[in-house]
């Protein structure tokens, strides 16, 4: 892959990431687990820290770009557990 085709593509990552973690961190209660919070931290700062480091003129390594791609769409889509494990179905109850 080439480069810059490398730095586009882990920039888009970073910046979906930077869109999604950092909202969901200035909405987190004092309820939020705190393994929870620390990961989205940890995300935010990461992918902050990968654009600064393409701004500087950094090339990622592709299996780097790859997961950024992964997180990123992991953040984009649906959280809700139901959407990766659905429900059991309740059988259907007949009125008589």
């Amino acid at each position: 892959m080439t480069p810059l085709l490398l730095s586009l593509a882990s920039a888009a990552a970073c910046a979906v990431i930077l869109w999604r973690a950092e909202p969901a961190l200035n909405r987190m209660t004092p309820a939020t687990p705190g393994p929870v919070r620390v990961a989205m931290w940890l995300l935010t700062v990461g992918a902050a820290a990968q654009l600064l480091a393409i701004t500087l003129g950094t090339i990622p390594q592709w299996p780097t770009v790859l997961l950024e791609l992964g997180v990123a769409c992991l953040l984009y889509c649906e959280r809700r557990l139901r959407v990766i494990i659905p429900a059991p179905r309740q059988p259907r109850r007949d009125t008589p």
